[in-house]
């Protein structure tokens, strides 16, 4: 989540500009906090380090928060907001190193990164497209008190007792003194390849070459990370950049409140339904027939429409990620915290939903400013796209990396895993 956007009503328009400009550099730099801190933390074994760990970045988060909440007008907001993303993001990599290597546990983990990507995402409103009465206060709940104060001041709370609870039991494996690389180094791939191609396309989406490229960056970079990690744990990541694509395209821009606690019910029975029968290719291909429903439904108001695209995405992704559970904990973490860095369909849509901008300016005549409306349904053509690399890189991952049986359990590794089905 990004900092209380309340802040911003006592600040400068030069201050939004950089916080608008900035936002999404700061996401990516908190999911690669995310992921340095769970290699770190998992490397080392120790779970009280863990727990300490995300009990000081809520800490920070806290500070941040009060801070900002008393001198509105006097802070750089990009500044701290890169603070704010830091920070949440080493809470996140250590309750990961922490929890994920049981299965209950990371279970919650899970359907708790799914639930704020999903509320993240979404403007909650009384209505869409007429579907409630638009007359109904009660109904209407403001993103912008997120995330509140009581939440952090809870969380915390928890993660002391946690840290008190484990705070005599040993190490989940000896600690190494080998620092694994390759899954900072495909996250830092990822990361890389998704800002760059979400910011391209939201200034020259409409050039289907421009797209084309964004798109072949996206599926390379995604294949190449995959293939970075050991065994199929690179699974998790072309299913996650999967979902992100086809989600950028197909999630609503705003829903019904009241659709929320609905939408979280699906994910979490889809992510159940993952963990109990993985079928990875089968939510692949699924992934495609969503991102051709959004192609054809991209000019519909219809609010039933909507909703049953949004609530197709939010059962697929909790079954995708419940299907795909790679062995080593850090890769569990970065193919999850992908979710949260703008897609290159997401810049597209962005720069869609905008329109394309001209200046044209005559001799004879004054300036004008003219503004060429784009195609709405090449954010969802262009996830298809990238969801039909991901699934050519799915089969040369379970080609090139057969399936193998682990004879015993390597450091860092979640017993529950399940990430070597092909069905």
């Amino acid at each position: 989540m990004p900092i209380d956007f309340a802040w911003t009503s006592q600040t400068s328009a030069l201050q939004l500009d950089l916080l608008a400009y900035s936002l999404p550099r700061a996401i990516a730099a908190g999911a690669l906090a995310a992921l340095i801190t769970a290699v770190l933390l998992t490397t080392l074994g120790s779970v009280v380090a863990a727990w300490i760990t995300a009990l000081g970045g809520m800490s920070v988060l806290l500070i941040n928060h009060v801070f900002g909440e008393s001198h509105p007008s006097s802070v750089s907001l990009s500044t701290m907001n890169f603070i704010d993303s830091l920070a949440g993001g080493a809470a996140l990599g250590a309750l990961g190193a922490a929890v994920l290597h049981h299965r209950l546990p990371a279970y919650g983990w899970t359907l708790g990164v799914l639930t704020s990507v999903l509320i993240g995402s979404v403007n909650p409103l009384p209505h869409v497209g007429g579907f409630l009465n638009e007359t109904v206060p009660a109904a209407n709940w403001h993103p912008t008190d997120m995330p509140p104060m009581w939440m952090i001041l809870v969380t915390m709370a928890l993660l002391t007792i946690s840290a008190l609870a484990n705070r005599k039991r040993r190490p989940v494996d000896r600690p190494s003194i080998e620092l694994p690389m390759t899954p900072i180094l495909a996250g830092v791939l990822l990361v890389l390849v998704f800002i760059f191609s979400a910011e391209w396309l939201s200034r020259h989406g409409q050039s289907l070459a421009d797209i084309g490229v964004a798109v072949l960056a996206t599926v390379g970079g995604a294949i190449i990370a995959a293939m970075l990690l050991p065994g199929r744990d690179g699974g998790l990541v072309l299913l996650v950049v999967a979902v992100s694509a086809v989600g950028s395209a197909a999630i609503a821009a705003s829903v019904p409140a009241w659709t929320i606690p609905l939408l979280l019910i699906v994910t979490a029975l889809g992510l159940l339904g993952g963990s109990r029968k993985p079928a990875p290719t089968a939510c692949l291909i699924a992934l495609l027939g969503l991102a051709v429903y959004t192609a054809f439904t991209s000019n519909t108001e219809s609010s039933l429409l909507i909703m049953i695209g949004t609530t197709a995405l939010a059962w697929i992704a909790g079954y995708a990620l419940g299907s795909a559970t790679p062995r080593f904990v850090p890769n569990r973490v970065l193919g999850t915290v992908m979710l949260f860095v703008p897609s290159a369909v997401l810049g597209l849509r962005d720069f869609v939903s905008r329109g394309n901008y001209v200046l044209r300016e005559n001799r004879d005549d004054p300036l004008v400013c003219t503004i060429t409306p784009q195609d709405s349904a090449s954010p969802a053509w262009a996830a298809f796209a990238i969801t039909i690399g991901c699934l050519i890189g799915w089969r040369l991952l379970h080609i090139s990396r057969p399936a193998t049986e682990p004879t015993g359990a390597a450091p860092g590794s979640s017993p529950d895993s399940d990430a070597d089905s092909d069905t």
